[in-house]
């Protein structure tokens, strides 16, 4: 009789753990959670110069008759080339530079500098015209006898400065069998990358944010 009682007990007992497991339990935080809100909607303003911008106070340049394609762009700057010698670091004398652009061809002196000579500001049209650019881009191309040819892709030319690069040529080796050209490529300035993608973001997907130069 006793075994019996006891095995009742014990029945009753599993009985009630199995009801008890059956039961939903609440979730270990789950007073903490709540629904996602959509994110608070930001108005972004793509950068704008302002009017007292030391550049945009200073003279345009007017090109000659001389230089190739004077009536055919309407912005122009002055640019000045160096050109040396990538190994010795040297500037390089009579090395030919040439504007893709317009065509325009100068050499330089025994400094390694072309004189300084108007370029135009040619903006890439591309993008849509709201999108202000802050700089145009140049081809130049460097030719010396005995290194090998320098392209210089997408050298920024900005409104009221005197553009400045420096083109590193490379002397030909007699254990240089395939000869092509040495290629360069300026990178696009932070400001316009900045205004790209604040202009094209999607305010329901802000990513990080308006980006912000100062922060």
């Amino acid at each position: 009789m006793k075994k019996k009682g006891a095995r009742k007990i014990w029945l009753s007992v599993l009985c009630i753990a199995a009801s008890l497991t059956s039961l939903p339990l609440p979730l270990q935080g789950q007073a903490e959670r709540k629904e996602h809100r959509p994110l608070p909607e930001y108005k972004y303003e793509t950068f704008h110069r302002q009017s007292n911008d030391p550049l945009s106070m200073q003279p345009d340049v007017k090109p000659g008759s001389d230089i190739p394609g004077y009536n055919k762009w309407d912005k122009w700057a002055l640019m000045q080339v160096k050109v040396i010698d990538s190994t010795t670091r040297k500037p390089l004398e009579n090395a030919e530079v040439v504007i893709a652009e317009t065509g325009y061809r100068t050499k330089t002196d025994k400094h390694g500098f072309t004189q300084a000579f108007p370029a135009p500001i040619i903006r890439d049209p591309r993008f849509t015209e709201t999108l202000a650019r802050l700089h145009g881009q140049l081809t130049l191309l460097a030719y010396k006898n005995g290194y090998r040819d320098t392209i210089y892709y997408n050298v920024r030319m900005n409104e009221g400065m005197t553009t400045t690069p420096e083109i590193w040529m490379f002397e030909i080796a007699p254990e240089h069998h395939r000869i092509e050209p040495y290629v360069y490529h300026y990178p696009t300035h932070h400001l316009f990358s900045v205004n790209l993608a604040e202009e094209f973001r999607s305010k329901s997907q802000p990513g990080a944010g308006p980006e912000s130069p100062d922060r």
